[in-house]
């Protein structure tokens, strides 16, 4: 199930899920795992940490208290902190798929992209997921999308939406038309040198594929019962437009937990850090 990582090599690996159904459809592999009680302890402080940007907003928060030279600064940093709303449960499907990519199949993230939103209400336009794969000593871009769902239709609605859904998603990220702009958004934030020549090694491959070398990451993320219809016709679809050396995975993956409860299972146990 999982690659190694050769950046940022020192991140502890996830337990793998179980590998409740699979297939390939041309340069289309699909699959679905089941996390269990087990995966998703180890999940808990990677997940929470991810969709809240913790690390970093303590910082920040650190910062503003240390501005604070009087009580009313102080009362009014607290009224900051009240203000701001908590991530949605979209947005901790967002996290996890980037969580578990990272930990499973090789995906680095030069940026966590929560930090580009001037509103914490709305997702930002564009792809949800943009960073490199890398894998066997060498590294691709990766392009992707990343939908949660609770609705008891196999394939969900989400999934196959004529304008909105994952597919549709998918098949307009494998055209050329935004990549220029994914390239410059990911080179922007290229932080280290280790990144700067994946980046490179990535961005190298693109362009002597004429922009066809690179990964799509189709990801699901569910609180139902394992269903192979998730993904198998979703696959079928997306095996049209999406040819080697390009590489799509669909991935879905099926939680014990509730959906709507995923931001509280996430931070329980995870302190205070307003």
């Amino acid at each position: 199930m999982g690659e190694d990582n050769a950046v940022d090599g020192g991140v502890p690996r996830i337990s793998d899920g179980i590998e409740v159904y699979t297939g390939t459809d041309g340069a289309v592999t699909w699959s679905g795992v089941e996390l269990t009680v087990d995966v998703m302890r180890e999940l808990q402080a990677p997940w929470a940490e991810r969709a809240g940007d913790l690390a970093a907003n303590r910082d920040i928060v650190t910062e503003l208290r240390s501005l604070a030279t009087t009580d009313m600064g102080t009362a009014f940093i607290g009224t900051l902190l009240a203000a701001e709303p908590e991530p949605k449960d979209w947005q901790y499907g967002e996290a996890l798929a980037e969580v578990l990519l990272e930990h499973w199949h090789g995906a680095v993230w030069l940026w966590d992209g929560a930090r580009d939103r001037r509103t914490r209400k709305a997702s930002l336009p564009g792809a949800d997921l943009v960073g490199l794969c890398v894998a066997d000593g060498s590294a691709t871009l990766l392009f992707g999308e990343v939908k949660s769902s609770s609705e008891a239709k196999s394939p969900p609605k989400v999934v196959t939406d004529t304008e909105k859904g994952m597919i549709e998603q998918l098949k307009r990220l494998s055209q050329v038309n935004d990549h220029l702009t994914l390239l410059k958004w990911l080179r922007h934030r290229c932080r280290t040198e280790e990144h700067i020549s994946a980046y490179q090694t990535a961005a190298r491959r693109f362009i002597h594929s004429s922009g066809k070398d690179f990964r799509l990451f189709g990801c699901l993320v569910r609180d139902t019962a394992p269903l192979s219809t998730d993904l198998s016709g979703p696959a079928a679809e997306l095996a049209k437009t999406v040819v080697e050396p390009m590489h799509a995975l669909l991935t879905a993956w099926y939680l014990p937990v509730a959906k709507a409860t995923w931001p509280t299972y996430a931070t329980s146990g995870v302190g205070d850090d307003g």
